[in-house]
C-alpha cells in the first residue's frame, strides 16, 4: 500500500508506464469487457443488499444480448448477499476516510464514508483487472454511482492512497443523487445519508473537483434518471458533467428500483436526452433503461 515518499515515486513511475501501453487505452466498443455493478444505500437495520434481486434481471438480459465477460456484483456491506465479488479484502479498513464505528464482521455498514468505499473499490479493480492490463466498465445504482465517481476523482488526482492507475472505460449511473436527495435528510443516523443530503460538504466537493472524473485512458460517463423516481430527482440524477444524459418521462413509470428491471427491447420509450455539445432533445421511440445502459457501456457515442 503506497504510504510513504518512496512508494509515491514508484506509483508515479507505474502510472507513466501504464500510459505508454496503447492497447489498454483504446476504446474497445466490445461486450466482452468485465462489468462491475454497485448497488445503493441501505440505511436500515443490518445494512445489506441482495445483489441478485437488484441486478439479476439486468445481468441475465445483458448476457442474452451478447455480454461474454465477467459481470460482477459488488459486496461492500457486511449484510450483502448473493454478490459475486467483495471489496473487503482490497486495501485497508484503517486507511482513507476510515470510520472506526463503521466496520462490522470485517466489512462495512451505513456509517462508512463513501470515499472509503471508493478507496476499496479502486484497489479491487486494480488488483483484479487494471494491474493485468484489463479495462472494465461500471454500473452504479443510486449511491453506487457516487462510490464510482469518488473513486475516479481520487484516481485522477493521483492520490497517494490509491492505485497507480485504473482502466475504466465506461460508467453508467442509474438514479444516482449527484446533487443530493431529499430522503437523505430523513435518515441522519446513517453517515452515508448525511453525505448524500442536498448541500452536504461531500457533494459540494464532488461538484468542484469531480465534474467528470477520468480513469487512465479516459472514461465515458452516462447519467440516467426518471421523472417517476420518487427518491432521486431527475435534476440530481444528471447533475454531473457527463457526456451523455437521459431522463425517462413520467409515461414510462420508472421508479427508483426499476432502472435495472426495464428490460424491454422495443424502441418505444419516452425520454429527454443530451449528448455533450448538443441541446436536450425529446424522443418517443428510444431504448428502455437496460438497453440504454447496454449502448452506454458498449459505445463512446451512438
Amino acid at each position: 500500500m503506497p504510504n510513504d515518499r518512496r512508494e509515491g515515486k514508484e506509483r508515479s513511475t507505474l502510472k507513466r508506464q501504464a500510459k505508454s501501453v496503447p492497447t489498454t487505452l483504446r476504446r474497445t466498443d466490445s461486450r466482452s469487457k468485465p462489468v462491475l455493478f454497485l448497488h445503493g444505500l441501505d440505511a436500515f437495520g443490518t445494512a445489506g443488499n441482495d445483489c441478485n434481486a437488484t441486478f439479476g434481471k439486468m445481468i441475465s438480459t445483458l448476457r442474452a444480448w451478447g455480454y461474454s465477460g465477467t459481470l460482477a456484483t459488488v459486496k461492500y456491506y457486511h449484510g450483502d448477499t448473493n454478490c459475486t465479488t467483495s471489496l473487503d479484502a482490497a486495501g485497508s479498513h484503517s486507511s482513507f476516510y476510515q470510520r472506526t464505528d463503521a466496520h462490522q464482521y470485517g466489512s462495512h455498514d451505513m456509517d462508512g464514508d463513501i470515499r472509503h468505499l471508493a478507496y476499496h473499490l479502486a484497489w479491487t479493480i486494480y488488483n483484479q483487472y487494471s494491474s493485468k492490463g484489463v479495462t472494465v466498465d461500471l454500473v452504479g445504482h443510486s449511491m453506487g454511482g457516487l462510490i464510482i465517481r469518488s473513486m475516479l476523482r481520487y484516481n485522477q488526482e493521483n492520490n497517494a492512497s490509491f492505485p497507480p492507475y485504473l482502466y475504466v472505460e465506461d460508467v453508467t449511473t442509474l438514479g444516482t443523487p449527484h446533487s443530493g436527495a431529499g430522503y437523505a435528510s430523513l435518515c441522519g443516523w446513517a453517515y452515508q445519508c448525511t453525505q448524500m443530503a442536498t448541500g452536504s460538504s461531500y457533494l459540494s466537493d464532488l461538484a468542484t473537483y469531480a465534474k467528470n472524473p477520468q480513469g487512465d485512458g479516459g472514461t465515458d460517463w452516462t447519467n440516467v434518471g426518471s421523472y417517476d423516481d420518487g427518491t432521486v430527482s431527475t435534476s440530481s440524477a444528471v447533475a454531473m458533467d457527463a457526456s451523455h444524459k437521459v431522463r425517462y418521462l413520467g409515461t414510462m413509470n420508472i421508479g427508483h428500483s426499476d432502472y435495472m428491471n426495464d428490460v424491454s427491447d422495443v424502441r418505444d420509450a419516452d425520454v429527454e436526452y443530451y449528448d455533450r455539445g448538443t441541446p436536450w432533445y425529446s424522443s418517443y421511440n428510444s431504448p428502455h433503461a437496460v438497453r440504454w445502459s447496454d449502448f452506454a457501456l458498449l459505445y463512446g457515442s451512438w
